[in-house]
C-alpha cells in the first residue's frame, strides 16, 4: 500500500497554501506541489490537500487507462 506525507512548505499573502505531497509506493516515489486555499484550520488545510492529491490520483488513473486502451 503506498504512503502519503504532507507538509505545509509556503503560505502566501492572497490566502494560499503549497504543501509538499510525498508518495511513496513498491515502485518509486514521488514529490509535488499541492496549492490549496486556506480553508481554516490545519485539519481542514490537510483535508483539502488530501482531497486534491485524490483527484489527482482519479486523472492519472483515468489518463493511463485512456493510454493504456
Amino acid at each position: 500500500m503506498a504512503s502519503i506525507d504532507m507538509t505545509q512548505v509556503e503560505q502566501h499573502p492572497n490566502g494560499k497554501l503549497v504543501y509538499s505531497v510525498r508518495v511513496r509506493w513498491a515502485e518509486g516515489r514521488m514529490e509535488f506541489p499541492i496549492v490549496v486555499h486556506d480553508v481554516g484550520t490545519a485539519a481542514q488545510n490537510e483535508v483539502a490537500v488530501l482531497q486534491a492529491t485524490l483527484r489527482l490520483a482519479e486523472e492519472l488513473n483515468e489518463s493511463v487507462r485512456h493510454r493504456l486502451g
